[in-house]
């Protein structure tokens, strides 16, 4: 037991310098390998029969976990159906006035399918966060033009701030009844579509963007917490 968690806070520590290394200090979610790391390495102090004790909650944990990662993954690999009314790409950090890597590669993804359905509109959704010049929808909106969208083609919906309300808002433009594509990254894909089934979306289809093959792992295991926190929101009558 003692040799499993210090081989995983080893692991833990070692994938927390890769990714500061590549995308900086400042990269969500990167702490918590950090922390994960110390921890495991802290809990190989502990008596063996105190650790013994631990191992059916923990073993529970792993396969829950690796049950949801599962999920989470086989969404990731979604074919959106073709001529959909609307397509909804879901808005991501904007830097400045510049996407992030990972949301421009939901407009690059979203671009591909407008390109090949040229009936459909766009919904460029996302509000203005903390560091961004511009909302994310305006993001979305400038850089679909400079790939060749027509702008007459693209709605934007600027005010939401979670998964939800993208959603929420973008059913404005056509209903409940409409058809749609969600455009995200690959590891979002799944607590998105389980939104829009939570709202009653009636015909929608997800479109998965790819994401950075160094920080892969940690958008899923984020997500996986996120997608907890989600489902307990819900629960509780306060879904964001």
């Amino acid at each position: 037991m003692k040799k499993i968690l210090k081989t995983a806070g080893v692991l833990h520590l070692l994938y927390y310098a890769l990714i500061i290394s590549y995308a900086g200090m400042r990269t969500t979610f990167s702490k918590f390998w950090l922390l994960t790391g110390v921890f495991f390495m802290a809990l190989t102090a502990l008596p063996g029969k105190l650790l013994s004790w631990l191992k059916v909650p923990m073993g529970i944990g792993v396969v829950y976990f690796i049950f949801q990662e599962f999920e989470l993954m086989h969404m990731a690999h979604a074919r959106p159906e073709t001529g959909a009314d609307y397509v909804i790409i879901l808005g991501a950090q904007v830097k400045g006035t510049q996407p992030s890597r990972s949301l421009l590669r939901r407009i690059q993804a979203g671009a591909v399918y407008l390109k090949e359905n040229p009936e459909a509109k766009i919904i460029a959704s996302g509000g203005r966060g903390p560091g961004e010049n511009i909302t994310e929808a305006a993001c979305i909106r400038e850089t679909l033009m400079q790939m060749g969208i027509d702008r007459e083609r693209i709605l934007t919906e600027e005010v939401s701030a979670s998964t939800r309300e993208n959603l929420l808002y973008s059913m404005v433009f056509g209903g409940r009844e409409s058809s749609y594509v969600i455009v995200t990254n690959g590891f979002h894909l799944f607590r998105a579509m389980e939104t829009a089934r939570r709202l009653g979306m009636a015909h929608v289809s997800g479109l998965a963007a790819s994401s950075e093959p160094v920080l892969l792992w940690n958008y899923y295991v984020r997500e996986f917490f996120a997608l907890i926190l989600y489902r307990l929101q819900g629960k509780a009558g306060r879904i964001k």
